[in-house]
């Protein structure tokens, strides 16, 4: 009889062991208000978190301290303003343009109060080579030009990217023809990733600056755009504009 009584304790100290065990590795969750185990559904969120995370992550590991995305292969790498090394004793040409066409065709949603600062052709310094001297940047030059040509521009530094931010030109800023117009530069025919006070010219570089009504899809320039470093305003205005095309292409679906 003894003996008997302690293989039931055996057992049952045995099966204790074996749901401490199960408890402790974490593979039973409890139940939901069905009493189903609910326990394999979250550990595959729990995982599926984790490699989100993990993209993200790795995401973030492409940009550089400003934020910028890696520049194509080929094309210039950003130089930060305060590093640069200009020589006046070192003269190069470019040339340089500044065009607001875009607008002609959006006058339906232009600011009319600008109308008498509009160009009639939408020209606001027509292409013409400039000067400018070793180690400059593509601001540098719009900067003195503009200075030199009595023609209005106004600009802010934004920390967070190191680069300068053009708000308007000529009296026509972002905003006046709707939630994603504004100003956008390409050197050679590429729109660059990062701003023009962080684009070192080279001779013979071809620079326009160009008026976009619709972030950059009108002008060829929307690749380069980051959704990240747009500004609130820009990114809602973006994000409701992608909605509606997605609600558009649906119904069309149909």
């Amino acid at each position: 009889m003894k003996l008997t009584k302690n293989k039931i304790i055996l057992v049952l100290i045995l099966i204790a062991t074996l749901i401490a065990l199960f408890v402790w590795g974490g593979n039973y969750g409890g139940k939901d208000k069905n009493g189903d185990i609910v326990a394999d559904e979250n550990i595959e969120l729990s995982n599926a978190d984790n490699a989100n995370n993990t993209d993200k992550a790795d995401v973030n590991l492409k940009k550089d301290k400003y934020l910028t995305d890696p520049v194509p292969e080929g094309k210039p790498k950003p130089i930060e303003w305060e590093n640069a090394d200009i020589d006046t004793n070192t003269v190069y040409h470019c040339q340089l343009s500044v065009n607001c066409d875009t607008i002609l065709s959006n006058l339906d949603i232009f600011n009319s109060d600008k109308l008498e600062v509009l160009p009639e052709d939408g020209v606001i310094f027509p292409l013409q080579t400039v000067e400018f001297y070793d180690g400059e940047s593509v601001f540098n030059v719009l900067h003195r030009e503009m200075k030199r040509n009595n023609i209005h521009m106004e600009f802010v530094m934004t920390p967070m990217y190191n680069s300068v931010y053009i708000e308007g030109i000529n009296n026509l800023y972002e905003f006046d023809t709707g939630e994603l117009s504004g100003w956008m530069y390409k050197v050679n025919g590429w729109f660059p990733n990062y701003g023009a006070s962080r684009y070192k010219l080279r001779d013979g570089d071809i620079v326009n600056w160009v008026y976009t009504c619709d972030l950059g899809r009108d002008v060829g320039g929307f690749n380069s755009i980051v959704g990240d470093e747009l500004p609130e305003s820009k990114k809602k205005a973006l994000e409701e504009r992608m909605k509606k095309q997605k609600l558009e292409a649906g119904n069309n679906d149909e």
